[in-house]
């Protein structure tokens, strides 16, 4: 195995429990940013393009506002071509280069499911009392 001084994108572990709860930070930036079509991808088989120009195509598993992508039952294939099957993948978003959509996917209905889950989550007490991310100042 050569050493070439740069770290590797992956790290091939074991399952890891993952959260379903965000920051309001992490909603904010996935409202207002097209990661929130990568987070729709959830449960999708997909590939994903590294900037080493290797690549994986696993199930998605999560992917934050940071693309973040965590895949399961990964092939992944390095830059040599050699292919290594994985139980579980977690790439960095800086390392991300690209993500395949499938064609199968509708991109709008996609979208608007995603933001309509993050809106549940900003508003769940409904209009009347319960509680608000965004507290309304009074005078």
């Amino acid at each position: 195995m050569e050493s070439e001084g740069t770290s590797s994108p992956i790290s091939g572990h074991g399952p890891v429990e993952v959260t379903l709860s965000s920051s309001i930070r992490e909603r904010t930036i996935a409202e207002n940013s097209l990661v929130i079509l990568l987070q729709g991808l959830q449960g999708e088989v997909t590939t994903v393009d590294l900037r080493d120009e290797s690549t994986a195509r696993g199930r998605v598993v999560n992917v934050d506002a940071f693309m973040n992508v965590r895949l399961a039952e990964v092939l992944y294939r390095d830059r040599r071509g050699r292919l290594t099957q994985l139980e579980d993948l977690f790439v960095t978003g800086r390392n991300v280069r690209y993500v395949h959509i499938p064609d199968h996917l509708d991109i709008m209905e996609t979208i608007q499911r995603q933001l309509a889950k993050i809106h549940r989550v900003r508003n769940f007490g409904g209009e009347r009392g319960g509680r608000k991310e965004y507290a309304k100042k009074t005078n």
